[in-house]
């Protein structure tokens, strides 16, 4: 009986350690994707940054109300880098429960930058073509 009891527990023992290794490599690998995405998203507002500040750049060289228009998506587009830089850090802090949302208001934001950055360069274009 205590024969039994030993393998039992040895077994118990072993399955228990089995499956908190495997637990741990699972984390890994959400951690290294979790900063990927991270990076990835940092990466994007410096990318629409620079695309923006080019685009105002070559608002100045315009007068008028062109140069009125890209100013006032120039303002706001800032407006919404402010937020987007909060949302990010908001996901570099969140849990493991709060992640997916806190990536979700990440998106959102770089959806809203990038929607501001394509409206800004269709208004550019279209102006300058006018002239």
């Amino acid at each position: 009986m205590f024969r039994k009891l030993g393998i039992v527990i040895m077994c118990a023992v072993t399955l228990s350690v089995i499956s908190s290794a495997s637990a741990g490599v699972e984390a890994q690998p959400a951690a290294a994707q979790r900063q990927e995405q991270e990076q990835a998203a940092e990466k994007k507002l410096k990318e629409l940054d620079k695309r923006m500040d080019e685009l105002a750049a070559e608002s100045k060289k315009k007068e008028g109300q062109p140069r009125a228009e890209m100013n006032r998506l120039y303002e706001e587009f800032k407006k919404q880098q402010v937020k987007a830089a909060k949302e990010l850090a908001e996901l570099r802090k969140s849990t493991n429960e709060t992640w997916e949302k806190a990536k979700g208001n990440m998106d959102k934001a770089l959806e809203n930058l990038n929607g501001l950055y394509e409206r800004s360069k269709a208004k550019s274009k279209d102006k300058g073509e006018a002239k």
